[in-house]
């Protein structure tokens, strides 16, 4: 009788983990129903909130050879209608972007989200901003605005990444609230992951049964989001994608400049930093203590650049082709702000050796920084600005 009640109890135990295990798989094939012809390319057309942190449509677009992952942060909704996702629309050169991260999303956050992914062979583009290194690095409130439980275990799961990297990241995500609060299995796992010692290990054995469940309900999670996501997609436009109808071409990029540098007269003629009328008076124009506001500001030392470093590692345990971009600094409002040239000028510098250390691309715009109508505010590209980046995210994918 106890034979029989033991071989009982281990098969609903195996029927169990085979249960866990299988829902990955099971909710990608799911997901995988409603990805019609025309629905990835109108998913990289529209810009979808709240799937930053999920897996299931990112690794749908990434598995396509004519969509670009683009990660960064608040400058992916700057640009009007030369923003990416507008601008090459309809696929005129033959490639759409796929834009991943809003606000918040730094380096350490883009590190999950590229650790969760399959990227071997894939293309890559990543948006580096200058204001993200202050010298904590990411804060609490933004980490946890923009983190996902489900990227960090399929982080953990990863056979791309060496057991280092997980270790180095594992250790990094401890230090925020929102994983030991929240999370407290998830924490556990992090905290005993990668020890040699025989202790660690057996906790985290322990801690792992647990983890695939939490696991299964975030995989569920992002399996209904990604669904509901896809059924709000303009069904007019996935048909179109389907069949081709919006392809169309770019006139030459000189003329498009041309119409940015008219577009920037225009909308940026009421103050002299190179900032957007609307944006200088609703946000600036009142406020005279931000002149020299940034004087004793230093872009070192920054926790960011160890992050930014992880990320680096991340991309190239997974075998990833990146193409990292720097972003300028609005020259003009950082002269009147007070923010030393000599910092801005080491940050630059600093982005170009670690990019050289890894042999990555390296789209450096940093010699804009006084380039009229370049920038739209204090921080983040306008038309000008996109639409240089997007030329040479063009001949990147090109070539």
């Amino acid at each position: 009788m106890m034979n029989k009640r033991l071989t009982a109890q281990g098969f609903a135990i195996l029927l169990f983990l085979l249960t866990i295990t299988a829902t990955g798989p099971t909710t990608e094939w799911v997901v995988s129903q409603w990805i019609k012809p025309g629905v990835i390319q109108t998913a990289c057309e529209n810009a979808i909130p709240g799937l930053f942190g999920g897996t299931l449509l990112q690794s749908a677009a990434i598995k396509s050879p004519d969509v670009l992952p683009i990660y960064g942060s608040s400058e992916l909704s700057h640009g009007g209608s030369f923003n990416p996702t507008k601008l090459f629309s309809g696929k005129p050169t033959g490639w759409v972007p796929f834009l991943v991260g809003h606000a918040g999303t730094e380096d350490l956050i883009q590190a999950l989200y590229a650790g969760a992914q399959n990227l071997k062979g894939k293309k890559i583009a990543l948006s580096l901003s200058a204001q993200w290194f202050s010298i904590g690095g990411i804060g609490q409130k933004e980490f946890a605005a923009n983190f996902s439980a489900l990227d960090a275990y399929k982080m953990l799961l990863s056979p791309s990444l060496t057991t280092q990297t997980k270790g180095d990241l594992a250790q990094r995500l401890l230090q925020f609230d929102q994983v030991q609060k929240s999370y407290p299995v998830l924490a556990g796992l992090l905290k005993n992951y990668g020890h040699s010692d025989l202790r660690s290990r057996l906790i985290e054995i322990t801690y792992w049964p647990m983890g695939r469940v939490e696991l299964a309900a975030l995989e569920i999670q992002d399996a209904v989001k990604t669904i509901e996501a896809i059924q709000h997609l303009p069904g007019g436009e996935i048909a179109n994608n389907e069949i081709g109808k919006l392809t169309k071409t770019l006139v030459s990029w000189s003329l498009l400049e041309q119409t940015t540098i008219t577009d920037g007269k225009a909308t940026e003629s009421n103050n002299p930093f190179g900032i957007n009328n609307k944006i200088y008076s609703e946000q600036y124009k009142d406020k005279p203590n931000l002149k020299n506001s940034q004087v004793k500001f230093n872009l070192f030392p920054s926790k960011e650049y160890e992050d930014l470093n992880l990320l680096m590692r991340v991309l190239k345990d997974e075998g990833a082709d990146p193409i990292f971009i720097i972003q300028p600094l609005n020259g003009f409002w950082c002269d009147y702000t007070g923010l030393p040239k000599a910092q801005r000028q080491k940050y630059y510098e600093t982005i170009r050796e670690m990019s050289d250390q890894y042999g990555y691309v390296l789209d450096d715009f940093s010699g804009h920084e006084y380039d009229r109508y370049f920038m739209g505010d204090s921080s983040h590209p306008g038309e000008k600005g996109w639409l240089e980046i997007d030329e040479a995210l063009d001949k990147s994918v090109h070539q």
